[in-house]
């Protein structure tokens, strides 16, 4: 009998995938493309541009938060990795995912609400989990909680996702600082019961000088609080109270769209810039912006914009502005080709990020030395510009 089935394409790019000739489009491995594990797949050449392209720095990470995540891996013990939604895409070590590559993980995606009004949440798990495979880990959907707030509702979930989860192993919690991972564990704190002769202690883990809290979960399973990953690759490191107040969400972030010609560039405040090299005259270049709306947005049509960026830093007419950019020499500059012809993210680690439809225009991304960027598919749904 004649049956219809479905033909698996790239999720990027969008070729047919075949399994028989590597110099041909779509070509995937077949052991990739037999995995339940997703429900989109990446041929051979996407995944590489992915994989490899995706960031510009990583965290730094000890060789005794390494240590503790080799035991976990060891003791085949879950991994509940924290994440937050506003801003993560950066925030992996490609040590700490190779160590944990083919390890049960799930996640708890963070601070939805922060997301502009009506985000989808199935787009956001299925973003998320495309963030994760192309940073060398695989997460079932099933496996992803989109969190608002940790309610009781919402620990209950969390509780019994654990517990179907971890089998008779111990639970590892990690994620980058600010993540919320300390927050779900507090929130989890108010409905636990001790199921053991165990007291909930904070000490030194084995081997290392990190202290981890250790909560109980019956005589021989145990969650550890793993210390937060570091944030030395994102803008909110090292920032003083007032400029993080203007530059961390606390509610939803709107969508604010500037429109760039050649010769124009867009000041994010006095802390980052994004030019226009190369325009596509038959297309207006959108850009849409989503950071916290204190942060002025300032298009700028100059030839000069680099010196224009400095000088308004100096004289204070940017807000917020970092005092440690006094040149453009205290900048990383980045270049992304927008000629694909599809909807991507430019994402900078702790400030927010701003989505565009390419049609080969080039531009250039100005932040602070250190600071992460990554190039993504669209966090938020986007409807294609006609």
């Amino acid at each position: 009998m004649a049956q219809i089935k479905e033909v698996k394409q790239c999720y990027n790019c969008g070729s047919i995938l075949q399994c028989d000739d590597p110099s041909q489009p779509g070509y995937i491995k077949k052991e990739l493309l037999e995995s339940e594990f997703q429900p989109f797949y990446f041929c051979e050449e996407c995944f590489r541009k992915e994989k490899y392209h995706q960031h510009s720095n990583e965290p730094d990470v000890s060789e005794d938060l390494l240590k503790l995540i080799r035991d976990a891996k060891k003791k085949n013990a879950l991994i509940v990795y924290v994440v937050n939604l506003v801003s993560f895409e950066a925030s992996f070590s490609s040590k700490i995912n190779e160590i944990l590559s083919d390890t049960n993980i799930l996640v708890v995606a963070s601070k939805f609400d922060l997301l502009p009004e009506g985000t989808d949440p199935s787009h956001v798990k299925k973003y998320v989990a495309h963030r994760f495979l192309t940073s060398g880990l695989k997460v079932k959907l099933a496996n992803i909680l989109i969190e608002s707030a940790f309610d009781d509702e919402a620990i209950r979930a969390f509780g019994s996702k654990v517990y179907e989860l971890k089998g008779d192993k111990d639970v590892y919690v990690i994620g980058a600082k600010l993540s919320g991972k300390t927050t779900l564990l507090n929130a989890f704190l108010k409905v636990y019961k001790n199921l053991s002769n165990r007291n909930i202690v904070t000490d030194r883990y084995p081997g290392t000088d990190i202290r981890v809290m250790r909560i109980p979960l019956n005589k021989n399973e145990t969650i550890y609080d793993v210390p937060g990953i570091d944030d030395n690759n994102s803008i909110l490191h090292n920032l003083d109270q007032s400029t993080l107040r203007k530059i961390y969400l606390t509610k939803p972030v709107e969508k604010r769209v500037v429109y760039l010609s050649k010769v124009s560039a867009l000041f994010i405040g006095g802390i980052a810039m994004v030019s226009l090299v190369k325009d596509n005259k038959k297309h207006r270049f959108a850009l849409s912006c989503y950071f916290h709306d204190a942060v002025d947005l300032k298009k700028v049509v100059n030839h000069k914009v680099e010196e224009g960026f400095i000088k308004a830093i100096s004289k204070g007419s940017l807000t917020p502005s970092l005092k440690s950019i006094k040149s453009i020499k205290d900048l990383d500059i980045y270049g992304v080709d927008a000629n694909d012809k599809l909807s991507r993210d430019i994402n900078i680690q702790g400030l927010g990020w701003i989505s565009y439809l390419g049609h080969g225009e080039k531009l250039r991304i100005y932040v602070p030395k250190g600071v992460s960027i990554t190039l993504s598919s669209n966090k938020i749904a986007s409807k294609k510009a006609k």
